[in-house]
């Protein structure tokens, strides 16, 4: 039946072609089967001059040849084409020009196995061998190694060469854009075109399509390069009136019949030959090195030389040389359609060329109009509990939004957890690991989530294959739940074992079933207590585990921490009763919910009390956050101070019209902050808390002096205890902080090392925060235990170093994006303490250490060493990744 139906839809599509193409085929008759190895399939090479080539090659040849196609990603999973994609039984492929990371890599090498064992066993694809959409009016395969590694593995395999011209010139093709053009948008425009000029007065452009069969001259033992340069130098032989030409001429052609309507072609940059300003000589002998380690046979490797045509490097070794750039240079984020040339790959090494944040355009999703709903305490004893219970109360309220899903009420969030709910209940094991960025998905995904069970364990893909590892260990996680979009734009990531256990929501909703969908809408008519039992969820008690987060991983390795339900509930409870909300409160979210601060206070917080929520993904895209408070009319703000700061920076007055209060955390926000938003006519305030205590512990209230980090919630007790002998000091004595509360967790996954205190007959969680509550009663923090270094017989903090470092930076007036330094330890011989100071300015050792001495401190305290960064590394949560700096030193 399928034959029939795709057989009838390729006669449908290639008879409408007529209204706007002349197609010539030349070479499909000498096509005989009598010609071909029987043993293996067919693999058809064209050429990609457009986007429109593929859908010309599958309609003509499939009747035929019954060939499974290969689809990039982004088109593959697009609505409007999943049916066409099922009945070709197309291949998707990862676009690795975006960006690249572990998952795509994967996926490709196991699309490549695919196609091997179908040609094999006599099944015929059609394969790209540049694997890209080409740029200009040549072919260039450069490295791309695909059509390479099928030829070697497939013995005999049948190979028909396909040259496609005449659709240099489209709109379909690279020449009016950079990059790829939309297809789906295109598409569409174009049949408007047809619609306007009543389909047969368009006028027509002429496409030839030449096959042949790969001859005796083609080289398939030969080298990569061989093979490309051969397929190259077939390919650009393009008809150009009675000759042929290297260079395939521009064709534009007019989009009404009425006058004459012409794009206008995309002009590159022209290519400058000068060396950046960051040009490094130390970093160009680095570069060459590598290059010269991964093509040993080539005798030069010269800056001004093509990673593709010159080297020969396909998709594959540019996701080495990003491997590389991180590890040598540090370099935490690089993309491939940066490195076209060896002289790229130098100046991004020098920290000279970087992609820099586009200002992101306007997106349409906004809030509708509607009544709003008066905020409340969260109700429940179970997180899922409280999220229902807001949710019968609610119903078709708007509960929260983002760009990619727009927004959901919350009939529609209930709904839509459910039926996700029914899908995770079938994946294996207690735990279930969330990877995702803010937004719906992670949202719902969290629901889901708790409704089937499991218990979410928030994924840090920030911090490396290493630890993503650990967390997969401890938790035996044995699938993790994220989205192919989120994945799509992630470059230089390395999953390690997570990869192998992703399951993306895409996947998901594809899948899906009619019975599932129905058995969701039913059970989202319930009401909470009765959806409760018929989830089999009476049994799970305030007590349990709602959900496993992360340490930071700042100083040491991330350890697991799980939180009940009660811990969060508490938490958050306290801090709803420190903080006067409007009942036309919106926040942004834009922490990751990794993060406990994003997954608690900007993420499960307004859908627990029925404050609407949207979300940015990604905290560091300022332009994006800013465009996004202005269109979603927020007025609430949580973030890092690392991020407030970009947000200052890129956001205009206007923008930030509706914003009322912005809420700092996970590191100490510098006072000229809350002087900017004062002087908005804003309010900041400053709150203090670790993963480990659901996470707030302290917040200073609106209206409160600006003292410490404010006072502690209520319910959260505190004393402060000697550091090393842990003897229980005086209050308003300076120490390590310690608290007891229902918010703070009862221990780590395997740890056996216990963090508490016993005290009165309480156990009180030992936080490494050194400080102390004043006559006030407000906490004053002094530092972090960790990061004190013994020096002379005497505790010093980096902390303090650090601030009154920065104090002298005001003074000089330096200018400076993001984080300027951070100060890390490192031991002489003889075990005595050094310090080691990161910065991104030009700084003289001398002078610093002579500030300090000025500020007080004594002569131990020096600066051994000044080393200059491009900038200081960041971890996910917006913090100073002291540990990556740890372990330069």
């Amino acid at each position: 039946m399928t034959r029939w139906i795709v057989g009838f839809l390729c006669q449908i599509i290639w008879l409408f072609f007529r209204f706007r193409y002349r197609i010539k085929v030349v070479g499909k008759k000498k096509l005989k089967s009598r010609f071909f190895n029987r043993r293996a399939g067919v693999l058809f090479l064209p050429n990609h001059p457009a986007l429109i080539e593929p859908v010309f090659l599958f309609t003509l040849l499939w009747p035929r040849f019954r060939l499974r196609p290969l689809v990039v990603e982004y088109i593959y999973r697009q609505k409007s084409f999943r049916f066409f994609m099922r009945l070709a039984k197309a291949i998707s492929v990862p676009d690795l020009d975006t960006s690249m990371n572990e998952v795509k890599i994967i996926k490709t090498e196991k699309a490549i196995k695919e196609i091997a064992h179908g040609l094999k066993h006599k099944e015929n694809y059609l394969l790209y061998p540049s694997g890209r959409l080409k740029g200009s009016g040549k072919e260039v395969l450069g490295g791309s190694s695909a059509a390479h590694k099928l030829i070697q593995e497939v013995e005999g395999v049948n190979l028909v060469l396909v040259r496609v011209s005449g659709l240099w010139g489209s709109s379909f093709s690279r020449a009016y854009t950079p990059g790829s053009p939309d297809f789906k948008k295109v598409l569409f425009a174009r049949l408007k075109n047809l619609a306007a000029s009543a389909l047969f007065f368009l006028p027509k452009r002429r496409v030839l399509i030449e096959l042949e069969m790969a001859g005796e001259d083609f080289p398939r033992q030969g080298s990569r390069l061989e093979i490309n340069r051969y397929l190259e130098n077939w390919y650009n032989q393009y008809p150009d009136g009675e000759k042929r030409v290297e260079t395939e001429p521009l064709r534009r052609l007019s989009y009404s019949c009425f006058k004459e309507k012409l794009l206008k072609p995309f002009l590159p940059e022209k290519k400058n030959d000068e060396l950046p300003a960051a040009y490094s000589f130390e970093a160009e002998a680095a570069v060459l090195t590598e290059l010269k380690r991964m093509q040993p046979d080539l005798p030069r490797i010269d800056p001004g030389m093509s990673l593709a045509s010159d080297l020969g490097l396909d998709s594959l070794d540019i996701a080495e040389l990003i491997t590389f750039l991180n590890v040598r240079f540090h370099i935490k984020e690089a993309h491939p359609e940066e490195m076209l040339t060896v002289k790229d790959l130098i100046a991004i090494a020098s920290g000279g060329k970087r992609k820099k944040k586009s200002k992101t355009a306007s997106s349409s999703h906004s809030w509708p109009l509607e009544t709003i709903c008066k905020l409340r305490e969260p109700e429940g004893k179970t997180l899922f509990e409280a999220v229902l219970k807001t949710a019968d109360r609610l119903k078709g309220q708007s509960a929260l939004g983002d760009d990619l899903v727009g927004v959901l009420s919350y009939s529609q969030m209930k709904r839509a957890a459910l039926a996700l709910a029914l899908e995770f209940k079938k994946l294996p094991g207690k735990y279930i690991g969330i990877l995702l960025p803010a937004s719906v998905g992670a949202d719902l995904a969290i629901l889901a989530s708790m409704l089937s069970g499991k218990v979410p364990v928030m994924m840090n893909w920030t911090v490396g294959s290493r630890f993503l590892n650990h967390m997969v260990e401890l938790t035996k996680v044995k699938a993790v739940i994220s989205s192919w979009r989120f994945l799509e734009r992630l470059s230089g990531v390395e999953f390690g074992s997570v990869a192998e256990k992703l399951v993306l929501l895409e996947d998901i909703k594809d899948a899906m079933g009619l019975a599932t969908k129905l058995k969701a809408a039913f059970l989202a008519q319930l009401k909470t207590p009765a959806l409760v039992q018929r989830l089999n969820l009476e049994t799970i008690s305030e007590k349990d585990e709602a959900v496993v987060l992360f340490t930071s991983g700042t100083e040491a390795n991330p350890k697991g921490v799980p939180l009940s339900h009660k811990n969060i509930l508490f938490d958050l409870k306290s801090a709803f009763s420190c903080v006067e909300f409007s009942d036309r409160e919106i926040m942004l979210g834009v922490l990751p919910p990794f993060h406990s601060f994003g997954f608690t206070v900007a993420g499960l917080f307004p859908l627990l009390c029925g404050m609407r929520v949207a979300y940015s993904p990604d905290p560091t895209d300022s332009y994006a956050i800013a465009e996004a408070i202005s269109r979603w009319k927020a007025t609430l703000f949580c973030s890092a101070p690392s991020f407030l700061k970009g947000l200052f920076s890129a956001a205009s007055e206007q923008q930030l019209k509706t914003m009322r209060l912005f809420v700092s955390g996970a590191e100490k926000t510098p006072q000229e902050f809350f002087t900017k938003v004062k002087m908005m006519g804003k309010e900041l305030i400053e709150g203090y808390g670790i993963t480990e205590c659901s996470p707030v512990l302290a917040i200073r209230r609106p209206g409160e002096a600006s003292l410490g980090v404010g006072r502690l919630l209520p319910g959260v007790e505190m004393i402060t205890v000697h550091p090393e002998t842990k003897e229980v000091l005086p209050f308003h004595t300076e120490g390590e902080i310690c608290v007891f509360g229902d918010n703070i967790f009862n221990g780590y996954l395997g740890e056996k090392k216990d963090p508490f205190l016993v005290y009165e007959g309480k156990r009180w969680y030992c936080t490494g925060d050194l400080g102390y509550m004043d006559k006030e009663g407000y906490l004053i923090l002094s530092g972090r235990l960790k990061r004190f270094i013994k020096i002379g017989g005497e505790m010093v903090s980096l902390g303090a170093i650090e601030e009154t470092l920065l104090k002298y930076l005001e003074g000089k007036k330096l200018s400076f994006e993001g984080a300027p330094l951070a100060l890390v330890a490192s031991e002489k011989e003889g075990g005595k303490g050094a310090l080691v100071l990161f910065t991104v300015l030009d700084l003289d050792k001398n002078e610093l250490n002579l500030f300090l001495k000025q500020a007080g401190f004594g002569q131990i305290v020096k600066i051994s060493q000044v080393c200059k960064l491009e900038q200081i590394p960041l971890m996910g949560t917006g913090k100073t990744d002291y540990r990556f700096l740890q372990q330069m030193v």
